[in-house]
């Protein structure tokens, strides 16, 4: 451990998830104090068991704008503050062409990746301003930024976090608060767990010229240094996807 983050208090949605853990984990490593936040609240209390006392879970869902904000208070009680926030929470709902998607995988995939990230940072906005020197980020994907076949509506979803992302920098600059985004490639967990035949995933593996899925932890590390070394980056959308996008 490093101490990066040493002093900082986080709050990580989507924290009982595979990137979410990861990223709530090395925030703890590095220093911080961390609330987990999620809809598995067995799931967030084994993880903040496995953490430490540096983290505390606060379950809640982001697409709900009460709890979403319940859970943004809570976290500042337990931290006595608030001047990191990790937007990780999100779903993919269903894989169809745009025609054939149902209204309800399309709604729900909005309410939690879209809406979710707005409803916490609407929440967390004031008390990271009032903290100053404050950071968020809002992990995307590459779908938010190439289109992406039959998942419509998970990269609709990305692409509105990556410009409320960048509004949000512009608007709150003047107050010492940085916005960034992380859009991982293909990353061997939490969604990625359910693909098990080999051939589809040899298939996600070609999609990447370094020749591999990416790791959590890789992930995770871009999120600690977006929040600790990188003070003069707002705006600004990191791709950790092994080459992905430089395929064009």
């Amino acid at each position: 451990m490093s101490g990066r983050l040493a002093g900082r208090r986080a709050l990580v949605t989507g924290a009982a998830g595979g990137i979410g853990s990861a990223i709530a984990s090395a925030f703890v490593r590095e220093g911080a104090g961390v609330a987990c936040m999620g809809r598995n609240a067995a799931a967030l209390d084994e993880l903040c068991l496995t953490l430490g006392p540096s983290a505390v879970a606060v379950p809640g869902d982001v697409g709900d704008p009460v709890q979403a904000a319940s859970a943004v208070r809570r976290a500042a009680e337990l931290l006595h503050g608030l001047d990191v926030l990790v937007n990780a929470a999100a779903v993919d709902c269903e894989w169809e062409p745009v025609g054939g998607l149902s209204v309800e995988s399309w709604d729900e995939t909005i309410r939690i990746n879209l809406s979710g990230a707005f409803y916490v940072c609407r929440a967390a906005l004031p008390l990271l301003a009032e903290a100053g020197g404050s950071s968020i980020v809002n992990v995307t994907s590459v779908a938010g930024l190439r289109v992406w076949e039959r998942d419509s509506a998970y990269a609709v979803s990305k692409a509105g976090v990556e410009m409320l992302t960048r509004t949000i920098a512009v608007e709150y600059a003047p107050f010492g608060v940085r916005a960034n985004c992380i859009a991982p490639g293909v990353v061997d967990a939490g969604m990625t767990d359910a693909v098990t035949d080999p051939a589809d995933r040899e298939a996600l593996v070609r999609l990447h010229p370094l020749g591999r899925m990416g790791d959590a932890d890789e992930v995770a590390e871009a999120a600690v240094w977006l929040c600790s070394g990188a003070t003069f980056t707002t705006g600004w959308t990191l791709a950790v996807d092994g080459g992905f996008l430089a395929r064009g």
